[in-house]
C-alpha cells in the first residue's frame, strides 16, 4: 500500500507525469479544443497518514509530505465530429505512484442535436461523472471555489464513475416564454461494484484527488482497490430531475442504485461487489453581484452478504458553501457534515466514521492563465478503525493549508 506514494521516487515520478502530459498535450494542440494546466502546491498538514499510505487521514496530504508538491497536471481533449457529436478525454497527473504515472478521468462521446419544438436532448456513452455534483462544475471536474472538495463530492471523486450511458431530455421553458427549464437524466451502467468498500473501511475524506480509471484507492489494512471493475454482470441505473430557474437557482436531485449482488466476488482478486444505493439532492443560488450558495445533501448505504451473511453500513452527508467574487478575487467558505452508522450484521461499531469540517478559500485569478489560491482546511472525526485497525484514538483534528499556484494553457484560455 505504502508504494502509491513512496518519498524514494517521487522526483522521478512527477517528472514522468509532466513528460507524459507534455507528449498528450502535443497531440492535443492538434484538437479543436484542448486545454493543460499544471497546480503546484506548497503546503504544510497536520493530518493523519494519508489515504494513499494505507493510513486514515481525512485530508490528502499527511503530516509527513507538508512541502512542495504537484497537486494536479491535466490534459483534456475535446474533437468534434460534425455539428452533433464529440470525444472528450480527460486524463490528469497526482504526483503519486499509482499504477501509471497518468491517468484518464473522463473519456466519452457525446451526441448533442440541434433543439426541436422546445426540447434538447443531450445522450453521452463511456466513462464521466453522474450528474450529481453542485460544486464540482469547472473543467476537469473541480471546483472554482476552494482546492478540496466536499465529503460528498470527494466519495464520488474516489469511488463512482458511470461507465455506460447516459441521456438527457431538458425542456427549454426560457425559450418559450416561461422563467425555468427543465430536464430529465437517466443513465445505465456498469464496472462501479465495488463502489462502497471506501466508505465502509475509510470513512468520508476531504480532498481533490480523483481517481483515474484503471487506477487505486488506498484502504488502510487491506490491498489497494480498483474501483472500476464489473464483478456480477448486472447493470446499475440512476435517474435524476434538475430544475433552473433564469440559470440563477439550480435544483437537482437523484437516485443511484448499482444493484450489485452483494454475495458475489471476484475469485481471481478477491473484490467483492458492494450493493450501493443512495439519494441526492442539492440547490446553488447565484446573485447578480458575485455571491454563490451551494447546499447539497446525500444519504445511503452500502452493504455485502459473504455466504448469505449481510453486513450494512448506512452513510450520510451534507454540506453548504458561501462564496463571494469581487472582481478578480474570490472568497469561500464551507461547512461539511458526514457520517458512516455500522448497521445490521455488524459488530459494536465497526466502520463507523462521524465528523466535521471548515473549509476557507481565497483565489485570486490574475489572468485567464495564471490562478492563485490559499486553503485552509481542518478536520475533526471520531474514526472506529482507527483504533481497530491502526490502534490509535479514534478521535483526530487534521488541519491542512495550501497555496497553490495554477497555469493554464489551451485553446479557449484566452
Amino acid at each position: 500500500m505504502g508504494q502509491l506514494l513512496s518519498r524514494p521516487g517521487k522526483s522521478s515520478c512527477v517528472a514522468r507525469c509532466l513528460l507524459a502530459l507534455c507528449a498528450a498535450a502535443a497531440t492535443a494542440a492538434q484538437a479543436a479544443d484542448w486545454e493543460l494546466d499544471v497546480d503546484a502546491r506548497l503546503l504544510s498538514s497536520e493530518g493523519g497518514k494519508s489515504f494513499l499510505e494505507a493510513g486514515l487521514g481525512t485530508v490528502r496530504f499527511g503530516q509527513d509530505q507538508s512541502g512542495l508538491r504537484l497537486g494536479r497536471a491535466r490534459v483534456a481533449i475535446s474533437e468534434p465530429f460534425g455539428e452533433v457529436w464529440t470525444l472528450h478525454i480527460d486524463a490528469s497527473a497526482w504526483g503519486d505512484q499509482d499504477k501509471s504515472p497518468v491517468g484518464v478521468t473522463e473519456a466519452y462521446l457525446q451526441y448533442r442535436p440541434y433543439p426541436f419544438s422546445g426540447y434538447r436532448l443531450r445522450v453521452k456513452a463511456g466513462a464521466f461523472y453522474a450528474p450529481i455534483s453542485l460544486e464540482n462544475r469547472a473543467s476537469g471536474w473541480e471546483s472554482p471555489y476552494t482546492l478540496s472538495s466536499s465529503a460528498i463530492n470527494t466519495w464520488l471523486g474516489e469511488e463512482l464513475r458511470t461507465i455506460g450511458l447516459e441521456a438527457q431530455l431538458d425542456w427549454l421553458g426560457t425559450r418559450t416564454g416561461h422563467t425555468f427549464d427543465l430536464g430529465l437524466t437517466g443513465a445505465v451502467y456498469g464496472w462501479n461494484e465495488p463502489a462502497g468498500v471506501v466508505l465502509a473501511t475509510d470513512g468520508f475524506t476531504l480532498h481533490d484527488r480523483q481517481t483515474p480509471l484503471f487506477g487505486r484507492v488506498g484502504r488502510a489494512g487491506y490491498e489497494p482497490l480498483e474501483p472500476f471493475r464489473q464483478i456480477d454482470g448486472r447493470a446499475g441505473y440512476y435517474g435524476g430531475i434538475e430544475a433552473r430557474y433564469l440559470d440563477r437557482v439550480v435544483l437537482r436531485a437523484l437516485h443511484y442504485d448499482n444493484r450489485a449482488d452483494p454475495s458475489a466476488y471476484d475469485a481471481v482478486s478477491g473484490a467483492m461487489a458492494w450493493r450501493t444505493s443512495f439519494d441526492s439532492a442539492g440547490v446553488r443560488i447565484e446573485s447578480g453581484d458575485g455571491w454563490t450558495v451551494v447546499a447539497q445533501w446525500l444519504n445511503g448505504y452500502t452493504y455485502i452478504a459473504p455466504g448469505g451473511f449481510e453486513l450494512e453500513w448506512p452513510f450520510n452527508a451534507r454540506f453548504a458553501l458561501l462564496s463571494k467574487r469581487v472582481g478578480r478575487h474570490m472568497l469561500s467558505a464551507r461547512y461539511d457534515q458526514f457520517q458512516v452508522l455500522s448497521g445490521k450484521g455488524n459488530p459494536e461499531q465497526d466502520g463507523s466514521q462521524q465528523g466535521h469540517a471548515w473549509t476557507a478559500a481565497y483565489l485570486f485569478q490574475l489572468n485567464p492563465q495564471w490562478r492563485f489560491t490559499l486553503e485552509w482546511l481542518r478536520v475533526v472525526s471520531n474514526s472506529y478503525s482507527r483504533g481497530d485497525i491502526l490502534g490509535t484514538t479514534g478521535l483526530a483534528t487534521e488541519t491542512q493549508l495550501q497555496l497553490a499556484v495554477r497555469c493554464a494553457l489551451g485553446s479557449s484560455v484566452q
